[in-house]
Protein backbone atom coordinates (compact mmCIF):
# COMPACT_ATOMS: atom_id res chain seq x y z
CA UNK A 1 0.00 0.00 0.00
CA UNK A 2 2.76 2.39 1.25
CA UNK A 3 5.00 1.68 -2.14
CA UNK A 4 1.71 2.23 -4.66
CA UNK A 5 1.04 5.52 -2.06
CA UNK A 6 4.59 6.95 -2.44
CA UNK A 7 4.82 6.38 -6.37
CA UNK A 8 1.84 8.87 -6.95
CA UNK A 9 3.41 11.28 -4.57
CA UNK A 10 7.18 11.34 -5.83
CA UNK A 11 5.86 10.94 -9.57
CA UNK A 12 3.74 13.62 -8.81
CA UNK A 13 6.36 16.13 -7.55
CA UNK A 14 8.84 14.76 -9.96
CA UNK A 15 6.80 15.86 -13.28
CA UNK A 16 6.05 19.39 -12.00
CA UNK A 17 10.03 19.67 -11.05
CA UNK A 18 11.35 18.43 -14.43
CA UNK A 19 9.03 19.94 -16.81
CA UNK A 20 9.63 23.15 -15.11
CA UNK A 21 13.17 22.62 -15.37
CA UNK A 22 13.78 21.26 -18.96
CA UNK A 23 11.60 24.66 -19.72
CA UNK A 24 13.84 27.05 -17.98
CA UNK A 25 16.53 25.58 -19.76
CA UNK A 26 15.11 25.92 -23.25
CA UNK A 27 13.75 29.21 -22.41
CA UNK A 28 17.36 30.43 -21.79
CA UNK A 29 18.63 29.34 -24.70
CA UNK A 30 15.69 31.21 -26.83
CA UNK A 31 17.17 33.72 -29.14
CA UNK A 32 14.30 35.86 -29.71
CA UNK A 33 11.86 37.72 -27.78
CA UNK A 34 9.83 35.04 -25.10
CA UNK A 35 6.07 35.61 -23.96
CA UNK A 36 3.47 34.02 -22.77
CA UNK A 37 0.88 36.79 -24.78
CA UNK A 38 2.63 36.12 -27.79
CA UNK A 39 4.50 32.43 -28.02
CA UNK A 40 3.08 28.95 -27.63
CA UNK A 41 4.92 26.92 -24.91
CA UNK A 42 5.68 24.20 -27.72
CA UNK A 43 7.58 26.83 -29.61
CA UNK A 44 10.44 25.77 -26.89
CA UNK A 45 10.75 22.79 -28.94
CA UNK A 46 10.79 24.18 -32.50
CA UNK A 47 14.37 23.13 -33.41
CA UNK A 48 14.29 25.90 -36.01
CA UNK A 49 13.64 29.13 -33.80
CA UNK A 50 15.36 27.47 -30.59
CA UNK A 51 18.61 25.80 -32.00
CA UNK A 52 20.33 24.97 -28.77
CA UNK A 53 16.97 25.18 -26.94
CA UNK A 54 14.60 22.62 -28.66
CA UNK A 55 16.67 19.70 -28.02
CA UNK A 56 16.34 20.61 -23.69
CA UNK A 57 12.13 20.90 -24.00
CA UNK A 58 11.44 17.94 -26.03
CA UNK A 59 13.47 16.13 -23.49
CA UNK A 60 11.81 17.36 -20.80
CA UNK A 61 8.20 16.64 -22.19
CA UNK A 62 9.18 12.91 -22.95
CA UNK A 63 10.62 12.43 -19.51
CA UNK A 64 7.58 14.68 -17.84
CA UNK A 65 5.59 11.84 -19.74
CA UNK A 66 7.19 9.35 -18.65
CA UNK A 67 6.66 10.19 -15.04
CA UNK A 68 2.79 11.10 -15.43
CA UNK A 69 2.66 7.03 -16.72
CA UNK A 70 3.87 6.51 -13.49
CA UNK A 71 1.72 8.78 -11.51
CA UNK A 72 -1.34 7.26 -13.59
CA UNK A 73 -0.21 3.74 -12.45
CA UNK A 74 0.04 4.70 -8.96
CA UNK A 75 -3.30 5.92 -8.32
CA UNK A 76 -5.14 2.17 -7.98
CA UNK A 77 -3.96 2.88 -4.32
CA UNK A 78 -7.10 4.69 -4.54
CA UNK A 79 -9.58 1.45 -5.82
CA UNK A 80 -12.48 0.79 -3.61
CA UNK A 81 -12.82 -3.14 -3.44
CA UNK A 82 -16.39 -3.21 -3.10
CA UNK A 83 -17.60 0.06 -5.40
CA UNK A 84 -17.87 -1.35 -8.96
CA UNK A 85 -18.72 2.24 -10.56
CA UNK A 86 -15.59 3.48 -8.91
CA UNK A 87 -13.30 1.49 -9.92
CA UNK A 88 -14.12 1.59 -13.60
CA UNK A 89 -13.67 5.84 -12.99
CA UNK A 90 -10.29 4.04 -11.73
CA UNK A 91 -9.33 2.90 -14.77
CA UNK A 92 -11.25 4.79 -17.02
CA UNK A 93 -9.16 7.76 -15.79
CA UNK A 94 -5.65 5.64 -15.62
CA UNK A 95 -6.31 4.61 -19.36
CA UNK A 96 -6.86 8.33 -20.41
CA UNK A 97 -4.10 9.18 -18.88
CA UNK A 98 -1.76 6.78 -20.22
CA UNK A 99 -3.00 7.55 -23.88
CA UNK A 100 -2.45 11.51 -22.88
CA UNK A 101 1.16 10.14 -21.91
CA UNK A 102 1.85 8.92 -25.18
CA UNK A 103 0.29 11.50 -27.15
CA UNK A 104 2.50 13.94 -25.38
CA UNK A 105 5.65 12.02 -25.99
CA UNK A 106 4.56 12.10 -29.39
CA UNK A 107 4.43 16.20 -29.65
CA UNK A 108 7.83 15.90 -28.51
CA UNK A 109 8.78 13.66 -31.18
CA UNK A 110 7.14 15.96 -34.02
CA UNK A 111 7.64 19.51 -32.65
CA UNK A 112 5.98 22.36 -33.53
CA UNK A 113 7.80 23.40 -37.11
CA UNK A 114 6.08 20.54 -38.22
CA UNK A 115 3.20 22.11 -37.28
CA UNK A 116 0.13 19.88 -38.89
CA UNK A 117 1.31 16.41 -36.89
CA UNK A 118 2.91 18.33 -33.91
CA UNK A 119 -0.72 20.72 -33.54
CA UNK A 120 -2.62 16.83 -34.09
CA UNK A 121 -0.82 15.45 -31.32
CA UNK A 122 -0.98 18.53 -28.80
CA UNK A 123 -4.29 18.80 -29.18
CA UNK A 124 -4.76 15.02 -28.40
CA UNK A 125 -2.90 15.06 -25.54
CA UNK A 126 -5.21 17.79 -23.67
CA UNK A 127 -7.94 15.81 -24.75
CA UNK A 128 -6.96 12.67 -23.35
CA UNK A 129 -5.44 14.39 -20.12
CA UNK A 130 -8.41 16.46 -19.73
CA UNK A 131 -10.93 13.29 -19.75
CA UNK A 132 -8.50 11.38 -17.22
CA UNK A 133 -8.82 14.31 -14.90
CA UNK A 134 -12.68 14.27 -15.41
CA UNK A 135 -12.65 10.69 -14.67
CA UNK A 136 -10.42 11.31 -11.52
CA UNK A 137 -13.00 13.41 -10.16
CA UNK A 138 -15.48 11.12 -10.90
CA UNK A 139 -13.29 8.49 -8.92
CA UNK A 140 -12.46 10.82 -5.94
CA UNK A 141 -15.54 12.05 -4.98
CA UNK A 142 -16.38 8.17 -3.33
CA UNK A 143 -13.43 8.94 -0.74
CA UNK A 144 -14.61 11.49 2.03
CA UNK A 145 -11.63 12.25 2.51
CA UNK A 146 -10.88 14.38 -0.12
CA UNK A 147 -10.28 17.67 -0.04
CA UNK A 148 -13.19 18.79 -2.36
CA UNK A 149 -11.25 21.73 -3.85
CA UNK A 150 -9.03 19.82 -5.02
CA UNK A 151 -11.92 17.91 -7.50
CA UNK A 152 -13.07 21.70 -8.32
CA UNK A 153 -9.37 21.75 -9.79
CA UNK A 154 -9.94 19.01 -11.51
CA UNK A 155 -12.86 20.10 -13.06
CA UNK A 156 -11.45 23.49 -13.72
CA UNK A 157 -9.08 22.06 -15.68
CA UNK A 158 -10.22 19.95 -18.02
CA UNK A 159 -12.75 23.01 -18.77
CA UNK A 160 -10.36 25.71 -19.93
CA UNK A 161 -9.04 22.84 -22.35
CA UNK A 162 -12.43 23.48 -23.78
CA UNK A 163 -12.19 27.18 -23.84
CA UNK A 164 -8.83 26.51 -25.47
CA UNK A 165 -10.25 24.52 -28.29
CA UNK A 166 -12.18 28.02 -28.93
CA UNK A 167 -10.04 30.83 -28.66
CA UNK A 168 -6.69 29.03 -30.09
CA UNK A 169 -5.08 32.61 -30.86
CA UNK A 170 -4.70 33.68 -26.68
CA UNK A 171 -1.42 31.91 -26.39
CA UNK A 172 -1.37 32.71 -22.39
CA UNK A 173 -4.50 30.70 -21.91
CA UNK A 174 -2.45 27.25 -23.03
CA UNK A 175 0.04 28.80 -20.13
CA UNK A 176 -2.20 28.84 -17.26
CA UNK A 177 -3.89 25.49 -18.36
CA UNK A 178 -0.89 23.78 -18.28
CA UNK A 179 -0.12 25.49 -15.04
CA UNK A 180 -2.87 23.97 -13.73
CA UNK A 181 -2.21 20.73 -15.33
CA UNK A 182 0.77 21.19 -13.31
CA UNK A 183 -0.57 22.05 -9.85
CA UNK A 184 -3.62 19.53 -10.21
CA UNK A 185 -0.75 16.38 -10.80
CA UNK A 186 1.13 17.58 -7.54
CA UNK A 187 -1.40 18.50 -5.22
CA UNK A 188 -3.36 14.72 -6.44
CA UNK A 189 0.19 13.41 -5.48
CA UNK A 190 0.37 14.84 -2.27
CA UNK A 191 -3.18 14.27 -1.30
CA UNK A 192 -2.91 10.91 -2.33
CA UNK A 193 -0.03 11.15 0.62
CA UNK A 194 -2.16 12.65 2.89
CA UNK A 195 -5.06 10.74 3.09
CA UNK A 196 -3.37 7.06 2.72
CA UNK A 197 -0.88 7.95 5.25
CA UNK A 198 -3.69 8.63 8.16
CA UNK A 199 -5.12 5.00 6.87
Amino acid sequence: MKKNQNISFITGILVVLFYSAFTLLAVSRYPLLYSPTSNWLSDLGNPQNNPQGAIFYNIGIISTALLLMLFFLGLSVWKIEDRRVQIIMLRLTQAFGILGVICMMMSAIFPINLFNIHSFWSSALYIMLSTAFIFSVAMLRYHQWVTRWLLLLGVLTAVLVIFMSFLQTVYVLEWITVFLFLSYVALLGIETKRVYFRV
